[in-house]
């Protein structure tokens, strides 16, 4: 009898949280798709723009604007943008596994977060954090990115750092997301092989008001409208693998409440048949 109780506790356990983790799923779902559509929209502005300010660049000296100065020596500025929260499977560790594996390369490194997981990591690791952007997904505000661009252009422009690198998952599809490394800063001004030729026919630029006033204002902008595709694609590739996960929890919550039903039918056809057994037995002693 204890045996069937213990096994009717447990199956009603397994059933509460198959209910849980297919909420979730749901939710993730739903959120993955509002997500999509959001990149979607966002994503052809963003690299338009890339490509705008990489031709631009190309005319120019580095000189001419401070986001274009690259240095040889100083600190790197490492950008981790993780999620708040956990449930979403290796989403949060490879991301974190990149990270800690930069960090090792490049010793001199000044780090900045977004996301709860990646500030909770580096702080139990007594890993000294610049500052941290928490709480900004699911909304995610142009004005917090607009916030992180500020924070590190200003950073940037200090003589004691050369570039600034961004660790982020980026969105390839519902079930696919890619740990991805960007460099930010300087503005990079190579040219890809096949876009030479086109370049070279592309004629001069002529800037009006000046070339620094366009500059002051296009590549803050820039910077700002990466950073918040980035924070698109993360959030995105954290539905995608929240809903995968949620999704593999739910199949082997079903599977355990199956054998759980079938182990409980068993034990309590075993004790009917043991009480029935009894019954009888008694029965015949009292013949």
């Amino acid at each position: 009898m204890a045996h069937v109780r213990e096994i009717k506790s447990h199956l009603k356990g397994i059933r509460n949280i198959y209910q849980i983790t297919n909420a979730m799923k749901m939710v993730a779902s739903a959120r993955l798709k509002r997500a999509q559509d959001r990149i979607l929209s966002n994503r052809p502005y963003a690299f338009q723009l890339s490509d705008v300010v990489r031709n631009l660049s190309q005319k120019l000296d580095e000189k001419a604007h401070p986001l274009l100065k690259s240095r040889s020596e100083g600190q790197t500025i490492l950008l981790v943008i993780t999620a708040d929260r956990g449930l979403c499977g290796s989403f949060n560790v490879n991301i974190l596994r990149r990270a800690q594996s930069f960090l090792k390369e490049n010793t001199l490194c000044t780090v900045l977060t977004v996301g709860r997981k990646s500030h909770d990591f580096f702080k139990r690791r007594a890993i000294a954090i610049h500052r941290s952007w928490m709480y900004l997904f699911p909304e995610i505000p142009y004005s917090s990115a607009l916030e992180i661009s500020n924070e590190l252009i200003n950073l940037f422009t200090q003589e004691q750092f050369k570039e600034v690198v961004c660790i982020f998952n980026e969105f390839k599809s519902s079930t696919q997301q890619k740990v991805t490394l960007i460099k930010l800063l300087p503005i990079r001004t190579e040219k890809k092989s096949n876009q030479l030729d086109s370049f070279k026919n592309s004629g001069m630029y002529l800037f009006e008001p000046s070339e620094s006033k366009i500059l002051e204002e296009l590549l803050p902008h820039y910077l700002a409208t990466n950073i918040y595709r980035m924070l698109l694609e993360s959030f995105s590739s954290e539905m995608g693998a929240k809903m995968n996960a949620m999704e593999a929890a739910s199949k082997n919550a079903i599977e355990m409440i199956r054998k759980l039903t079938l182990e409980f039918n068993r034990a309590r056809q075993d004790m009917i048949t043991k009480e029935i057994s009894e019954i009888v037995s008694g029965a015949e002693a009292l013949k």
